[in-house]
């Protein structure tokens, strides 16, 4: 879980930070002080189609133009100044249509073709004016990506432009072969190769090249190169602290802008120098962005920090530009969050600024604009946007620690050691809400795109989600009133969706008084917040739902209202089972405890280490269960406790290697298979062994399903066997295509199996015999077959990722599934239940199709749809256990 205190930043940040609001601005530039930048036209980028690893762009930005790659494979040249189209290159009928790079050198287009993860690609010269063709020429760009610690190669863009010429690093191992193309005909000017036992990077300035490199005699150089000759100009050793760590010497990394101004950096030191070679000056830690003095081209958009932590504060991006007297750097915040940009270039007075946002992609020309003064803006104090008394809401004892970085933070913290931390960031306060609303928008899009959210708080500037990050899981809830936007994090959802509404109701009464906050539209039913994904089936009984989270925590709630009955942590990760029987809840978690707890109170009845547990059964007083020692074994061993105690009954270990298949309680044997085509007939009282069966090849996972006297076998390979449970006798004997990896499903007389391919095959229950097979391929990964039955028709989902509803094996209807598959079908209260692999959840009437109803959970369905007392019940990767009416609007 991040914490305020991990952040790097200067104790006078915060107030450098509220000095760059703007008020009284104008655009004219006739105001002394550079106040903000201000976006003046946009133009949509498809970002990352079709471009080639080696950090090649689909757009460029110089003087003259702006080009742009569209996924078509043409280029348009857009005014620098304006925005407007002057022309487009189109693909043309001989050139292949991936654009895989964009460059400008001087009054030549450059454009990259050919497919994005091969090394021949080809090199399309255009007349900027005109688009006119001027040259090809065939490259060969070694696509191997270097080891950080590596030494002896180039690690940068592989095609650098300049107004006089174009450089290519061919071969970024040891020899480094690097080329000089002349810009207007193509032909190659110089080639050369670079002193071996070096790392390298480079860029482009409008006129020469720079190189930053590494060498084995532990020294750090900076170096210009003549794109024309190849030749080196002005060397400059660098001083650096950073030089001579382990692992063949630091990360480094340079950049460039089209006036000549560079930034060098090797691990934590940072070098500005002028274009003249001039270092103007070091840093050797963090150094703080503060606004600009002097009027200077941006040489890069960064965070305001030169050193983020991993998630940088505040917010915004900075376009940064460098004093050209003294070097510090200085920059002024853009509406768009730093994660998400890169500084493209300069043209006539403005800065290009491409952003990631996903589903937007853009790039943007900012202006600056020029004021008189730089206004401060007040924010508010972030420990006093909560009080003592709202956390009480979820535990008594937090107590406020402002945090002691210059960042406008805030941690709660609780009175016990393993409460969980609750975290506020005031992430920005805009200078106007229009301005907010855009910082907003772009955040919030990129936390959907990379994290599941919560559709049952949402409204508008609000968002709840959830993070699976290395340093745990944890919620969060995005909020934007008028200026500011505010972040509230914890490693407890519940406190999350607790405290967020309390939180914008105190921005609302800060920036809108008397506007009360929007209504969530939401969804029919409740959710509840667990603390890590649910990936284990709610079981419902006796009007409650007991669930079981990642984290170890089963929760007992109220089948109809989801409050809290108890909550109860087991130790670890709840594996892929619990079960629920005659009062009682056994969990197993993948730490090797198994625990059994009162179903009413939670209260412990007994725990045991047992290896890795998994498979869990309870019949008959007895609990069943696989386990392994160690957990990675690939043995295992079939267990049996008592259900009431605890206590180890027998063990028993199959020959060879074994998944694990769960055993099937049948009368007075307990039937089970082991992954060498043989199925065991067990004593329930002693395990030892009656009888067992070959029912398939010497590699065959055996997988059972029960239905009254007989028992349905099939083997990965596709045998199938039906056997009578009391006499052993193998009633029959079929086979589909394999492989097989579901048990059957059999209902209505009827035995239904499905292949990996996507295949549903039906046979008689009585004789084998088949009656019909039904193919939906797809190329979906992790498929897992399953149907339902229902007014007739069977239900089932192919590897298409289309739901299909089946009359004797022929296609009546059929519904594709947006975002791939989810779980289900499930066939209940009279309606057929599926999930997408968008997270959305529909009900539908078996007899017509039509979709009763649907819902979105906001992450991903993972547990199959269990329907009870008029709701389905599932859980879902953000961490929520859902429970939604089945009965239509």
């Amino acid at each position: 879980m991040l914490t305020a205190g991990g952040y790097r930043s200067a104790a006078t940040l915060l107030v450098v930070i509220l000095a760059t609001c703007s008020a009284g601005a104008d655009v004219t530039g006739a105001g002394r002080v550079p106040v903000e930048w201000r976006a003046v036209w946009s133009v949509p980028v498809e970002a990352g189609h079709g471009v080639m690893a080696q950090e090649a762009r689909s757009h460029a930005v110089s003087d003259r133009a702006v080009a742009v790659a569209t996924r078509q494979g043409d280029v348009r040249i857009h005014d620098p100044r304006t925005g407007v189209l002057r022309l487009t290159v189109p693909v043309g009928p001989a050139r292949p249509s991936s654009v895989t790079g964009v460059w400008l050198a001087g009054g030549t287009l450059v454009v990259a073709r050919g497919e994005p993860d091969a090394p021949e690609q080809t090199l399309y010269g255009h007349d900027l004016a005109t688009g006119a063709p001027l040259w090809r020429r065939p490259i060969i760009v070694a696509l191997r990506q270097p080891r950080l610690d590596e030494a002896g190669h180039y690690r940068g863009p592989r095609i650098l432009a300049t107004e006089h010429g174009i450089v290519v690093f061919e071969q970024p191992d040891e020899p480094l072969q690097i080329l000089a193309l002349d810009a207007r005909t193509g032909t190659a000017t110089a080639r050369s190769a670079y002193p071996p036992g070096c790392r390298l990077t480079g860029a482009a300035t409008a006129r020469s090249v720079w190189l930053l490199s590494h060498c084995r005699d532990g020294e750090l150089r900076l170096s210009s190169m003549d794109p024309r000759t190849l030749r080196q100009g002005r060397t400059r050793p660098l001083p650096s602290s950073s030089a001579t760590t382990k692992g063949g010497g630091p990360s480094i990394e340079l950049t460039a802008n089209a006036e000549g101004y560079v930034r060098a950096r090797a691990a934590d030191d940072d070098f500005f120098l002028g274009p003249d070679g001039r270092l103007l000056s070091s840093r050797s830690q963090a150094v703080r962005v503060s606004p600009p003095g002097r009027r200077a081209a941006p040489l890069y958009a960064g965070p305001a920090t030169m050193r983020p932590a991993p998630r940088s504060w505040p917010l915004p991006a900075y376009l940064v530009s460098v004093d050209p007297v003294t070097g510090e750097p200085g920059g002024l915040p853009i509406d768009l969050p730093a994660g998400l940009v890169s500084f493209a270039g300069t043209s006539q007075g403005l800065a290009f600024v491409f952003s990631d946002v996903p589903g937007d992609g853009r790039l943007t020309a900012y202006r600056p604009v020029h004021g008189t003064v730089r206004p401060q803006t007040a924010w508010p104090d972030a420990c006093g946007l909560l009080t003592g008394r709202d956390l009480a809401a979820y535990a008594d004892g937090y107590r406020p620690a402002p945090a002691t970085d210059g960042t406008a933070r805030c941690d709660w913290i609780p009175r016990a050691d393993d409460g969980a931390v609750v975290s506020l960031s005031v992430e920005w306060v805009a200078p106007s809400e229009e301005s907010a609303r855009r910082l907003y928008a772009a955040e919030s899009a990129t936390v959907r795109a990379a994290n599941p959210v919560d559709p049952t708080t949402e409204a508008p500037g609000f968002l709840s989600y959830t993070v699976d990050a290395t340093d745990g899981f944890y919620g969060a809830t995005l909020v934007n009133v008028g200026p500011a936007v505010v972040r509230l994090t914890s490693s407890s959802r519940q406190a999350v969706r607790l405290l967020s509404p309390v939180l914008r109701d105190r921005l609302l009464a800060r920036y809108r008084p008397g506007v009360r906050a929007p209504v969530p539209v939401g969804e029919r039913g409740w959710s509840f917040p667990t603390d890590a994904a649910i990936r284990t089936e709610p079981v419902v009984t006796g009007g409650v739902v007991y669930a079981s989270s990642a984290d170890g925590t089963v929760s007992a709630l109220d089948a109809a209202t989801g409050a809290v009955r108890w909550r109860r942590q087991t130790g670890g990760p709840v594996g892929e089972d619990h079960v629920v029987a005659h009062g009682t809840v056994y969990a197993a978690s993948r730490t090797g405890s198994l625990v059994a707890l009162d179903a009413a109170t939670g209260r412990p009845r007994w725990s045991r280490r047992i290896g890795d547990p998994v498979g869990l059964v309870v019949a008959a007083g007895r609990l069943y269960l696989w386990t392994r020692h160690p957990a990675w074994s690939s043995k295992a061993e079939l267990v049996a406790l008592d259900a009431a105690s605890g206590r180890r009954l027998w063990s028993f270990e199959p020959a060879g290697d074994l998944l694990a298949p769960k055993p099937v309680s049948a009368g007075d044997v307990v039937l089970t298979g082991d992954d060498h085509g043989v199925m065991y007939a067990l004593t329930p009282a002693t395990g030892t062994v009656e009888r067992r069966w070959r029912l398939g090849g010497g590699h065959d996972r055996v997988l059972l399903r029960r239905s009254g006297a007989t028992v349905y076998v099939v083997s990965g390979s596709g045998d199938v066997n039906a056997v009578d449970v009391a006499s052993g006798e193998v009633r029959w004997r079929s086979r589909i295509p394999g492989p097989v990896s579901a048990p059957p499903v059999v209902t209505g007389g009827t035995v239904y199996l499905g292949d990996d391919r996507g295949t549903t095959h039906a046979l008689d229950a009585a004789t084998g015999e088949r009656l019909w097979s039904f193919e939906a391929r797809g190329d979906r990964p992790m498929y897992h077959w399953n149907v339902a039955v229902s007014d007739g028709l069977v239900h089932t989902v192919g590897r298409d990722c289309t739901l299909y509803a089946l009359d004797r094996g022929r296609p009546r209807r059929r519904l594709p599934l947006p975002g791939g598959c989810g779980t289900g079908p499930v066939a209940a209260g009279g309606a057929v239940h599926v999930s997408g692999g968008d997270g959305t959840v529909y009900t539908l009437d078996p007899a017509t199709g039509a979709v009763r109803s649907r819902f979105r959970t906001g992450g991903v369905v993972e547990t199959v749809p269990v329907v009870a007392d008029g709701f389905v019940y599932l859980g879902a990767s953000n961490g929520n256990l859902y429970a939604h009416p089945t009965s239509a609007p």
